[in-house]
C-alpha cells in the first residue's frame, strides 16, 4: 500500500506537465459515483453534537466560554456544552485519557424510532444508554477506520426554544437593515457591546481522509447523505478530491453541507478532522465575536470571509488543543430538487483574507 501511494504521489507531481489526455490515461479514475437517497437507508434528521478529548480540559473550558458555548452539565472529567437551539448539547469535551487531543466523532439524530432500529441492525452497531447526559436518550456507535467514530441518537428530550427571542451576549438593540431603496428601520438604532458570539447549533464537520472512496461508500450506502457539490483535481479531471454533503430530507430544506470529506494527498496515511462548525445569529454577532476572541488572545486561523460553496460567512479559530473550529452565519439551504454540482477545485472564498498555507493540515499536529 505504501509503495502504491508513493507511486501515485510521483505521478501526480511529475506527470502534470504532460497533455491532459495522456496524464489522465495514466492515473486511474477516482470518481465519486452518483449518490441518491432511498428509504432502505437510515434516515437521519440533523447533526446533534460532537465528542472531543482535550489534554487540558480547564484551558478548553476557558476557550469554550469565550467562543460562545454554554455549559449544560459539568462532571469531573467531562463537560457538556449547548447552544441556544433545541439540542440538549452540541459539544462534549472530555479529559484526554492518552494525553493527546482526539476527535471522537459526530452524532446524528435518527428521524424516528424505526430509523434508529434500522441503524441498530447495521453491522458493527454498539448500543449505549445516555441516561446520565442532558436530555437522556439512546446512542449507537460505529467504529470506523483510522480510529474514527460515528454515532446515531434517538429519544433525547429537546430544549424548549422561542425563535422570536434569540439570546445574545452582544446585541442591545437590533432592527431590520436599511438598504438603498428600502428603509424599514426608522427612529430605531443598531446598538451592540463586546462579548462572545453565542452558538446556536452545530452546523457541520469534515474529514480529510486517505480512504475516501471506501468510507464515502459506507456513509452514503447506509445513511441519507447526498452530495451538494463534488470538486475534482485541477490537473486531473478524473480525480474527485472533495465532496460537500447534505442530509436529504425530501421536500424539506436542509443545510448545504452537514458533512464533507476531502481526499488526502497520497503520502498522508491517517484520517483527521479538518474542522467543526457552529452557527451564530448574523454578521454583526460574528464580527463582534471575532473581535472578542482576538482580545482574549486566542489564535485566528482564517476569517472573516464568505465561502463560495455553501455561501457561509466564515470565521475559523484554533482551540487550545489545535483543532480548527468555525463560527458561521448565513448559509445556503438545499432539498431533493437541488442537483449535485461537479466542478474543478477553485477559490474557497468570495472575499476575505488570504487562505493560510497550512489551512488543510491537522492543527493538532502543528502544536507538537
Amino acid at each position: 500500500m505504501k509503495a502504491d501511494k508513493l507511486a501515485l504521489s510521483v505521478i501526480l507531481n511529475v506527470f502534470t506537465k504532460l497533455p491532459r489526455s495522456i496524464r489522465e490515461a495514466i492515473v486511474p479514475d477516482m470518481l465519486i459515483p452518483k449518490i441518491v437517497n432511498n428509504q432502505s437507508k437510515v434516515q437521519l434528521s440533523r447533526l446533534a453534537h460532537v465528542y472531543f478529548e482535550h489534554p487540558d480540559l480547564d484551558q478548553f473550558e476557558d476557550f469554550a466560554e469565550e467562543f460562545g458555548f454554554v455549559i449544560a452539565k459539568k462532571e469531573a472529567n467531562k463537560i457538556y456544552y449547548r447552544g441556544y437551539g433545541k439540542d440538549p448539547y452540541v459539544y462534549v469535551a472530555s479529559q484526554a485519557t492518552g494525553g493527546k487531543p482526539v476527535f471522537k466523532g459526530p452524532t446524528f439524530v435518527a428521524a424516528s424510532r424505526e430509523e434508529f432500529d434500522k441503524a441498530k441492525a447495521l453491522p458493527g452497531a454498539v448500543l449505549h444508554s445516555l441516561a446520565g447526559a442532558p436530555g437522556g436518550g439512546e446512542m449507537i456507535t460505529f467504529s470506523r477506520v483510522d480510529d474514527t467514530f460515528f454515532h446515531v441518537v434517538f429519544g433525547q428530550e429537546e430544549r424548549m426554544v422561542d425563535p422570536e427571542h434569540i439570546p445574545s451576549a452582544t446585541i442591545e438593540e437590533l432592527g431590520p437593515a436599511n438598504t438603498p431603496f428600502e428603509k424599514p428601520r426608522k427612529g430605531q438604532f443598531q446598538r451592540f457591546h463586546d462579548g462572545p458570539a453565542l452558538v446556536h447549533k452545530l452546523g457541520h464537520f469534515g474529514y480529510v481522509h486517505p480512504h475516501l472512496d471506501a468510507e464515502l461508500k459506507w456513509y452514503t450506502d447506509n445513511f441519507n447523505f447526498v452530495p451538494s457539490d463534488i470538486l475534482y483535481h485541477w490537473d486531473f479531471s478524473n480525480i474527485d478530491v472533495m465532496t460537500f454533503m447534505h442530509l436529504d430530507l425530501g421536500e424539506q430544506y436542509s443545510d448545504h453541507h452537514i458533512f464533507f470529506m476531502q481526499r488526502t494527498p497520497p503520502e498522508v496515511e491517517k484520517a483527521y478532522l479538518h474542522h467543526s462548525s457552529y452557527e451564530v445569529e448574523n454578521f454583526d454577532t460574528q464580527m463582534i465575536g471575532h473581535q472578542w476572541l482576538g482580545k482574549k488572545g486566542w489564535k485566528s486561523v482564517w476569517g472573516i470571509g464568505r465561502h463560495v460553496l455553501g455561501s457561509q460567512i466564515f470565521d475559523y479559530w484554533q482551540d487550545p488543543s489545535g483543532f480548527k473550529i468555525e463560527h458561521y452565519a448565513d448559509g445556503d439551504l438545499v432539498n431533493m430538487h437541488t442537483p449535485t454540482q461537479r466542478e474543478v477545485v477553485g477559490p474557497l472564498s468570495v472575499w476575505g483574507p488570504e487562505l493560510p498555507k497550512d489551512f488543510g493540515e491537522d492543527g493538532t499536529l502543528l502544536l507538537i
